[in-house]
């Protein structure tokens, strides 16, 4: 299964200028461009991505996930990763579509779902991003959903239901154990996605190991090892990651550095200086002159 041709130029008809266009969708973005992207680096929010036309890649430490029509990508954490855009020109620019997790609409599905579902399931979702194929019923929702696009009556009263269904197709899949990773008080990915959502909200505070292992109930070996394993990195790594990466997005943003080297939890510009210009190979001077991410 695929998303047919016609789709992507009705998505792509609807973006007024290159990059990232929200819609009156809650949670609903379009994506256009028409050249290649090496590497961007960007913090991927809990999301379900498509690309309607092109090929996309994430990297998220030593693993990468790509996809294009054919697949989509379900990633249940914010984490920091790497994208590189493919198979693109000016006559046929990429073109994607993301929709962000509704939780607490996940969370009612689980319930409801739940006399249906066998435990086991979770045992396969040893990870927080991954790509899989795209089925007929995700990608009629889909077609269904960017068609409420046209109708502001048709947003508001069916666009709810859509997600709704689509949610429910996604955890009926091979990655649904995924989705149930993205609702904060499901433990998933062996306790992992629970931690990553404690750093991701504390991730400015002088937070130490110690303090994470007792989140994760855990000792800092264990730790070690099952964080390495779904993420690719240390807990501290990505903490460092984390901070450098939305580090990144306020810069682009035109915030002064000094300010967001505080924002993010260093306590010297100078200090955050160095790592950001070893991390990403430019100064954060620099990085407030770039243009923003891709979604």
């Amino acid at each position: 299964m695929q998303f047919e041709s016609f789709l992507a130029d009705k998505v792509a008809a609807k973006i007024k200028s290159e990059g990232c266009q929200c819609t009156k969708i809650d949670g609903m973005n379009l994506f256009l461009c028409s050249s290649n992207v090496s590497v961007i680096p960007i913090v991927l929010q809990p999301t379900i991505c498509f690309v309607l036309r092109g090929q996309k890649r994430v990297v998220t430490g030593k693993t990468s996930y790509t996809y294009n029509a054919h697949s989509y990508l379900i990633n249940s954490v914010t984490r920091p990763v790497e994208a590189t855009l493919s198979d693109v020109s000016k006559d046929k620019p990429y073109v994607g579509l993301s929709l962000a997790i509704d939780q607490h609409l996940v969370g009612q599905l689980m319930m409801e779902m739940a006399p249906w579902q066998e435990e086991s399931n979770e045992e396969q979702q040893m990870t927080l991003t991954h790509s899989t194929n795209l089925t007929d019923p995700i990608a009629d929702v889909i077609r269904r959903l960017v068609d409420t696009l046209d109708n502001p009556m048709d947003e508001e009263i069916l666009a709810g239901s859509l997600k709704r269904e689509l949610y429910y197709h996604v955890l009926k899949g091979p990655c649904g154990g995924l989705l149930r990773n993205s609702v904060s008080n499901h433990a998933g990915a062996n306790r992992i996605a629970r931690v990553v959502h404690y750093l991701e909200q504390h991730f400015e505070r002088n937070i130490d190991i110690e303090e994470i292992t007792r989140v994760a109930g855990m000792s800092s070996s264990t730790l070690h090892e099952h964080f390495r394993k779904v993420t690719s990195v240390s807990p501290m790594q990505y903490v460092k990651s984390l901070r450098l990466h939305k580090a990144r997005s306020m810069l682009s943003s035109g915030l002064q550095v000094a300010e967001v080297s505080y924002g993010v939890g260093y306590s010297s510009p100078s200090q955050f200086s160095r790592e950001f210009k070893r991390y990403f190979g430019f100064t954060p001077s620099e990085a407030r002159s770039l243009i923003g991410s891709l979604g």
